[in-house]
């Protein structure tokens, strides 16, 4: 099965103080996708252990269980879900609970990717399927996430008029295009 073409799902990496993106990721909605997910971000933190823990919460996707505990050591994570109640598309309710180790009530939450997708969605015309310019392929998503990754991180300004690569002391400064693209051909 030709994993390029056809339905791809969007996987989002955000640290929730900053709401730097991690790493976007496009696959299919199962294990294989999931797992390999988890594994590009487990690269960006240094290793997780029982007392230096890494802690994620996710929706209800039942796959990211089993590919925390593939990718990280035992006792290394805390991992709680957010699953939301539906009637059709609306909200009716969310439950919060911990799967794995032990995240206090008050950090178990996806606001921040839930208003990190809705951005995408109003900003970037391929999560539109009606629209001239939706993506064919898994590849061509992928570019689109990575542009919009550049724009999330380095050059929009959320808390305080920072960046989220100011926030996290990556740069001093509000990038701009410019910025962007010439350093990524001069690095090239």
């Amino acid at each position: 099965m030709n994993c390029e073409v056809g339905t791809n799902y969007t996987y989002i990496a955000i640290k929730r103080k900053s709401r730097l993106q991690l790493k976007p990721f496009v696959g299919k909605w199962n294990e294989e996708s999931c797992l390999e997910f988890w594994r590009e971000v487990s690269k960006r933190f240094v290793p997780a252990t029982a007392k230096y823990r890494f802690s994620a919460c996710t929706d209800g996707n039942k796959q990211n269980l089993s590919a925390l505990q593939t990718v990280f050591a035992q006792g290394a994570v805390n991992y709680a879900q957010v699953h939301k109640m539906r009637n059709g598309e609306i909200v009716i309710g969310v439950t919060n609970r911990n799967i794995l180790g032990s995240l206090p009530k008050d950090e178990i939450g996806i606001h921040h990717v839930d208003g990190y997708c809705a951005r995408l969605r109003e900003r970037v015309s391929r999560y539109c399927r009606k629209s001239k310019t939706y993506s064919k392929t898994r590849t061509s998503f992928y570019y689109h996430l990575c542009i919009f990754q550049a724009y999330n991180n380095f050059i929009e300004p959320y808390k305080e008029k920072k960046t989220p690569c100011m926030i996290e002391r990556i740069t001093s400064r509000i990038w701009d295009w410019n910025d962007i693209f010439m350093n990524f051909y001069q690095s090239s």
